[in-house]
């Protein structure tokens, strides 16, 4: 084993032994939004062309319930989000109530602007919460009207002011809160922002909006990502312009990824990690349509990944040694998703406490009990 700076031992999250903390499940590649840093948008790559012309825009209701079912059994996250907006997914909304009913965990990364301001849309706002959806993540990207139509604007451009969709999105996220508080429920309400150019010296300020005005439990700032060879996207986008600078030098601390998470696309593929959002990895695993995943996360080709990178040998492998964001440092021990369970799950336990006095148990994983927060 390989010891950290922080003197953590590397290998298998606790309770990942057996199945993946985390199922990272591409629900749709077809979206309603144009953003520009996005890897799937027009320009940006041809992915969805690919799914497109194979009949896979969208995740299969029966392997997505098959899956549910597993995850449940082992009480693993599933993190429905991809190539497009996962509530375009005409059975959304009932695929996350049957997930919670089997024991799923649900994590659902979406624009928001499927939840209003038609009541349709609401109402399945409503059923999510009432599902008891453990975490929503609103994809925001801004603090304000202007920097959010940049960023986040309509495919096929704005019909409306700049103000006009900002406030429709922002009333969503609003909404989601409200509904929260009406039924008690225990769901993580987060934003998150890409650290891009184009946020430079306004993200403090979006941070701020988000958590003193609107009351979001937690709003993650992601490091800007090219996705390699997948994609058109230059790395001089990327707000931190440090991060990128040594990409050369060799890679010894282990990538986090093939120890906590697998990755699923709608044709039933697995890829080695979430950077390969092309699932060129795909050609090494079964099928998640024909074989359980917890045999897949078990077999040998994970094990043999895991092995190389215990090893100090990442680098010899693919894609692995291509990997800007590993090499960077973007895939963090200490950082990414369990941190945000743990800093929003304690934000959520004082609203509870204060706004409706009610002392309630927030689930945070055991694999994120010795991160440090904040």
């Amino acid at each position: 084993m390989i010891t950290s700076p922080s003197k953590s031992v590397y290998g298998l999250r606790p309770g990942a032994e057996e199945f993946p903390l985390m199922v990272v499940l591409s629900i749709i590649y077809p979206c309603n939004f144009g953003c520009p840093m996005c890897p799937y948008t027009d320009g940006n790559s041809e992915i969805r062309k690919f799914y497109r012309e194979r009949g896979g825009e969208t995740f299969p209701v029966e392997l997505w319930n098959r899956i549910a079912e597993e995850s449940g059994r082992y009480g693993a996250w599933l993190r429905c989000t991809g190539g497009g907006e996962p509530m375009l997914h005409p059975k959304m909304t009932e695929m996350i109530e049957f997930a919670k009913s089997k024991g799923s965990r649900v994590w659902l990364n979406t624009n928001g602007s499927m939840f209003g301001p038609h009541a349709k849309n609401r109402n399945n706002l409503k059923r999510l919460i009432d599902a008891n959806i453990d975490l929503i993540e609103f994809s925001m990207d801004a603090g304000c009207a202007e920097d959010y139509a940049n960023l986040r604007p309509p495919r096929g451009g704005l019909v409306h002011s700049a103000e006009d969709w900002w406030e429709r999105q922002v009333d969503n996220v609003k909404a989601a809160l409200q509904f929260r508080k009406e039924v008690s429920a225990t769901t993580r309400i987060v934003v998150s922002i890409i650290r891009q150019e184009a946020m430079r010296g306004h993200l403090d300020d979006a941070v701020d909006y988000w958590i003193k005005e609107v009351g979001v439990d937690e709003v993650i700032t992601r490091k800007f990502l090219t996705w390699d060879d997948n994609t058109a996207i230059p790395i001089g986008k990327a707000l931190d312009k440090h991060l990128y600078s040594d990409l050369e030098a060799g890679k010894k601390e282990p990538c986090v990824w093939p120890f906590e998470r697998l990755n699923v696309d709608t044709l039933g593929r697995i890829a080695l990690c979430g950077q390969d959002i092309s699932f060129k990895t795909a050609e090494l695993f079964p099928n998640a349509n024909d074989k359980s995943l917890s045999e897949i996360w078990q077999g040998e080709v994970f094990t043999w990944y895991r092995a190389m990178h215990l090893e100090g040998r990442g680098s010899e492998c693919f894609p692995c040694r291509g990997c800007s964001a590993w090499k960077a440092g973007v895939r963090d021990w200490d950082h990414g998703w369990l941190k945000v369970l743990k800093n929003s799950g304690e934000h959520l336990k004082k609203v509870m406490s204060e706004d409706l006095g009610a002392d309630v148990e927030i689930f945070t994983p055991k694999a994120a009990e010795s991160i440090e927060t904040r």
